[in-house]
Order: structure tokens, then sequence, then C-alpha cells
């Protein structure tokens, strides 16, 4: 079930309508939700749900266990409970995320190298939904308890409700325990402000998902990487462009549901984007795009890489490498998801060893500081930093190595013929998104801060036409989420 399926209307429906019904005390909401997610995510495959019932069984008693024993003492216990944890959680996500893909990857090697027998049938591993998010979520709570930054949660329905609160069950954001648990152990009620907020996020996720990314998608993306070969260059560059709308659409899109919708339970989640496509740089880039994930692989990966006493303390460039892999690895389980977290740590490592070198020569020259500061300097690091982002999609994007490499070629030496026309509702698109983010710039900021500032009845009318407009044009209950299958 997804967030633009028909089926989601009626659940999410009677979802809102009974939770506000209950009495208002935190354990009846609770419970609720706990089994409105359960349907959830029956609804996918109600045999895999005991597999996150069994994990969160396991990650409660688990963080009990060693915040029970203070990190002066019981080191060995500590280090063994958590070992055990992350060994079943993280290797459930390595069954049944990875499996397949590992034993291809064996089988391709040594059919390469001679041994024809080695080659069998592929292994299909049916994948939980939102296996890949849900897991990182209880890696980072249990990680949060066994550093004592927080304590074990208090409630294990608060627990399971943490690890399975369906808004974000299916593609994020990624929370932390201080940002859901304590919501948790507090009554909600629905307020004027919670019901507005939420309601415009959904409207717009809405809006960038099952307009912009389903449409764009069909009749801009789809077509070219189809069929690479039989377009011209200018269409290969469309394509990788609009396709850098589309994910974005379909993933900011999907974020702005989760989080309209969370909050109209009376619970907040964290932004997972803010404006991205302004970013003049990669490491803005990545406080900017999927925020929750990167924030994550940061704090659990990056810092304590680089804080150790190991022999990695201090070795940043080697560390975003390592981060920026496991960021294309969790993205999917294909060579392709690899590149493009090579990709982006290959362009970290240069970000990071450029901004070192522009620093000493404004050391020795001030008017290196004023060229930074101009808008020629800011225009160009936009151009590269954005166009670097793009030309990475492509791998993510493609079926496969050879068809990302045959797409590339085809971009360079433009065999076909074909072009792509864009006109009508797909330039719309296209303009959404462009919209979206110059409303965060400048001046422009004043014209969204006035719409806000309308007395309601004017925002409710237009609100409605949206509504309408999105009857008319976009089919009901089709199109899939990108980020639903990592």
């Amino acid at each position: 079930m997804s967030f633009i399926e028909v089926e989601f209307f009626y659940f999410g429906t009677i979802v809102l309508l009974l939770h506000w019904l209950l009495p208002r005390r935190a354990i009846y909401q609770n419970v609720y939700l706990v089994l409105a997610s359960a349907v959830f995510y029956a609804a996918s495959n109600w045999k895999l749900y005991g597999l996150l019932f069994a994990g969160a069984a396991i990650d409660y008693k688990s963080m009990h266990f060693i915040q029970h024993r203070p990190n002066s003492g019981s080191t060995v216990a500590r280090r063994a409970v958590l070992a055990l944890n992350l060994t079943a959680t993280l290797g459930s996500l390595l069954y049944f995320k990875y499996c397949g893909f590992f034993v291809t990857s064996v089988v391709n090697l040594l059919v390469s190298l001679g041994f024809s027998s080695a080659a069998g049938p592929a292994i299909h591993v049916v994948l939980p939904l939102g296996i890949s998010f849900y897991t990182i979520q209880r890696v980072g709570c249990i990680l949060d308890v066994y550093w004592e930054r927080a304590e074990a949660p208090n409630s294990f329905i608060n627990y399971l409700l943490f690890a399975s609160f369906f808004p974000q069950l299916s593609a994020g954001p990624i929370s932390r325990n201080g940002e859901l648990l304590p919501q948790f152990s507090q009554p909600r009620r629905l307020t004027p402000d919670n019901l507005a907020e939420g309601s415009g996020a959904f409207l717009v996720g809405y809006c960038l998902k099952a307009l912009v990314a389903e449409h764009v998608g069909s009749n801009w993306v789809n077509p070219v990487f189809a069929a690479s070969a039989d377009y011209n260059r200018s269409a290969h560059v469309l394509a990788a462009l609009g396709y850098a709308i589309q994910v974005f659409g379909d993933f900011a899109g999907y974020s702005l549901m989760a989080i309209g919708f969370a909050k109209l339970l009376g619970i907040t989640l964290p932004m997972n984007f803010n404006y991205p496509f302004l970013s003049r740089n990669l490491p803005e880039l990545w406080r900017r795009w999927h925020i929750t994930l990167n924030r994550w692989l940061f704090d659990y990966i990056f810092t304590p890489l680089t804080t150790s006493r190991g022999w990695f303390r201090g070795r940043l460039d080697l560390a975003l490498l390592i981060t920026f892999l496991a960021s294309g690895i969790w993205h999917g389980a294909a060579w392709t998801f690899v590149a493009w977290g090579l990709m982006h740590g290959v362009g970290m490592v240069v970000q990071r060893n450029w901004d070192e070198r522009y620093r000493q020569w404004c050391r020795r020259d001030r008017r290196f500081v004023g060229w930074r500061k101009s808008t020629s300097y800011s225009l160009a690091s936009w151009f590269i930093t954005i166009g670097f982002f793009i030309a990475s999609l492509i791998p993510f994007r493609a079926a496969s190595g050879a068809a990302a490499l045959n797409f590339v070629k085809e971009l360079v030496v433009a065999p076909g013929t074909s072009g792509l026309h864009l006109r009508g509702l797909t330039l719309l698109c296209a303009a959404i998104v462009v919209a979206y983010h110059t409303l965060e710039l400048g001046s422009f900021k004043r014209i969204r801060e006035a719409f806000f500032n309308l007395p309601a009845p004017l925002r409710g009318a237009f609100y409605g036409l949206v509504v309408v407009f999105l009857l008319l044009k976009v089919p009901v209950g089709t199109g899939t989420f990108i980020y639903q299958q990592f």
C-alpha cells in the first residue's frame, strides 16, 4: 500500500477518524497506531511482519541489558550483547536485500574464470517492506544507548511504534529515538496548526509525487532510458535532467506526504529535503538531500571512524569514501549503486581538498576571499555541483552497468536521430520543481509568506483548485515509489 493508491485513501481516513475518537491517552493512541502500522505492513506481506516484531523485541531487551550495565563496568557483556544484536539486525538486512546479489556476483565471477558449471538458477528473496529504513533506524537507537547518548525506551509498545510507524515505514524519513520516543510518551491532540501544516505538506507531496514524478518519468525519462540508442544527444541530456526532477519529485514528495500525514496524527517527523537544487557544493547538497540518511551515515560511520583511536583517526578522505560507498550499497543491491556511491565519495574528497587548498590561497592573498563571495563563483559552483549530481544519476537509473556505460557513450557519440519534445503538462511539471526552489530565494520568499498570510478561505479555495486539477490530470492509484524498493 502506498500513499497514492486508492486503498490508502480509505485506510488513511479510517485511521485518522478512529485515532481522534480515542481517549486522549498516550497508551491508547500508541497501541492503536501499532495495530494500524501492522495492518499497513500486512497489506504488503503479512508473513514478514513477524521479522519486524521479533527484531524490535530483541532490540528492546538488548538496550535495557546494555543500559543497566554502565560503561565503566561489564564492558565485555555490553559489547557482546551489542555485537549479537547488530549481527541479527544487519544480518537480516544482508540476507533479504543482498543474498541474491552476492550469490549472482560470485557465480558470474566463476563463470568468467571458466567454471561454467558454477552457473545455476537465480536466487529470489522477497524484500520486506522498508527493511533498509527501519533497520538503520533501529541500529541508530541501540548505538545511542550503547554510547550513552540516550536512555533505553521505557515502553515496548512505544519502541515497536518507533520501529514500525507506518507513515515513515516504506521510505523514511529516518528518525532518531530522541525525536519520536518523547512524542510517543505524551498524549497527542489535533490542533488547527497541525491540521493546516499536515494537509499542506501532504498536498504538496502528492503533487510532487503523483503529478511531477509520475508524468516526468513516464513521458520524459523512461522512453530514452528504455531505447537510448534511438535518441540524439540533446534527448540524452534532457533524460538525465528529467530523472533528477523525477527522483526529487518521487522521494521529496513521499517524504512530505509522510511528514504531513504524521502531523495529522499529532506527530512531527524530521525534515528530509531542504531545497537541494540550490546547493553550491557537494557537502551542502548532502545536507539538503535525504537529510536523515546522510545525518545517520555521518553520525554512525564517518564520525566514529575519524574520531576513533585506531588507524582511521584523522583519515578524512578514506572515511568519506567508505561512508558514500556504504550509502551506495544501502541504496541497492547492484554494482550501479556501488558506482554511484563511489562517484560521490570521490566528489566529496575532491571538494574537501579543494576547500582546504582555497583556504590556503585566501590566507596568502585576500583577493581570493572576494572571488569566492562573487556571483560568478557562486554560479560556477552551482553549475558544477548540480551537473555532477545529474551525471551521477545515470548509473543510479540505469538497469545495469553496461546500460549506464552505453548511455554515457551514446551521450557523446549520439548515434540516434530521435529528439525529445517536451510540451504542455511536462513543462508544467518541470516548472513546479523550479518554482518550489525559487520561492526559497531572497525576495521570492515574500511571495510565499504573502500567500500563507492570506485569509484561510482564500488559501482553502486555492488548495481546492489544486485538488481538482490533480483529480483531472493524475490517474488514481498509478505508479510506484522509486525509494520504496530500497
